[in-house]
């Protein structure tokens, strides 16, 4: 596969990229009740473990699971592209910023084509991450790029004053907007919508992000939508996205048992979420929930760390899984 990538064109977003942060997150009653939550669940459990919670989030194994996608439009020249997905670093007191280098070569290691990061970059406070965070993850390299999007708790501190400084620092934030880029002649369409959850929002995000991607979307050989929420994928299989990259959901954090049903594993994600923790499909379209790096929460049971690639292949066929290390 050629290493010739070249971006073509940058959609205009459908809102301001810097939308108010009260629009969003709910403005100061919900950053008043992320506070009091941050020091019931996260502060309170650190200090009384005397940082052992922190210490023991640096040691905790990283899972990396490899998916395969099988996608019956896919072009040959496109057949073994590999998407690196990560999300919720919540970069703060539990996965603290001296935590990001070691994530950061983990997910180099992969050798991603493209790197998608779906959200929650930070947990809360801003101002004590900022720096090291924008740092980190400007480390990442991957031919195709490292493309970012925006999650809720991005915005309970100052959502604008990091979207600004990511942009500023040369990185890919896509909110509401789509770029396009080439590889051995073939289009690709990234897209990434604002952080929503509910369902009528999100599916309006998703129809203007495609919309302002004009006529250069039908042309893409491959069309991908980073979108915190998972539930975006209700509206982007309707839409014709090929794969929708969501994190969110933690793989539902504690998960009681692996035993698959209706919903997949049986714990607080399947009660909590339409799409908790995996691939799910509908027609030619695929989503990937991956339960992230980070949590807000200093408790995962049965739902791992993760860092996850995935291989799109040309043809109809089960998804695969490759290995879970």
């Amino acid at each position: 596969m050629s290493d010739h990538v070249s971006p073509i064109t940058a959609a205009a977003p459908s809102r301001p990229p810097s939308a108010p942060t009260s629009s969003v997150a709910g403005g100061a009653k919900k950053k008043q009740r992320a506070r009091l939550r941050h020091a019931a669940f996260t502060r309170t459990p650190v200090l009384l473990a005397g940082g052992r919670k922190a210490q023991a989030r640096r040691r905790r194994r990283i899972e990396i699971n490899h998916h395969e996608l099988r996608l019956p439009a896919l072009p040959d020249a496109l057949d073994g592209l590999r998407i690196t997905h990560i999300s919720d670093l919540h970069t703060g007191e539990l996965l603290m910023p001296d935590h990001l280098p070691h994530i950061i070569d983990t997910c180099m290691r992969q050798e991603g084509d493209l790197i998608a990061v779906t959200g929650d970059l930070v947990d809360l406070r801003l101002g004590a991450v900022i720096d090291p965070l924008i740092e980190a993850l400007r480390a990442l390299e991957a031919p195709l790029g490292v493309h970012l999007v925006l999650g809720n708790h991005d915005y309970l501190d100052d959502g604008d004053q990091l979207a600004a400084r990511l942009r500023d620092a040369g990185l890919s934030l896509l909110i509401n907007e789509a770029l396009m880029v080439e590889r051995q002649d073939r289009r690709i369409a990234i897209c990434g919508i604002d952080y929503a959850h509910k369902p009528r929002r999100l599916a309006r995000l998703v129809r203007d992000t495609k919309s302002a991607a004009g006529s250069a979307f039908g042309k893409a050989d491959l069309s991908v939508l980073l979108a915190h929420h998972p539930d975006a994928f209700d509206a982007a299989h309707r839409y014709g996205f090929d794969v929708t990259l969501s994190g969110h959901t933690h793989g539902g954090q504690v998960t009681l048992s692996k035993a698959r049903g209706k919903k997949g594993s049986i714990g607080l994600g399947s009660l909590a979420f339409k799409y908790p923790r995996g691939i799910y499909r509908r027609g030619d379209s695929y989503l990937h929930v991956t339960s992230g790096v980070g949590s807000w929460f200093p408790v995962r049971f049965r739902g791992p760390a993760e860092i996850a690639t995935l291989t799109l292949r040309s043809g109809d066929d089960v998804v695969r899984d490759v290995s879970h290390p």
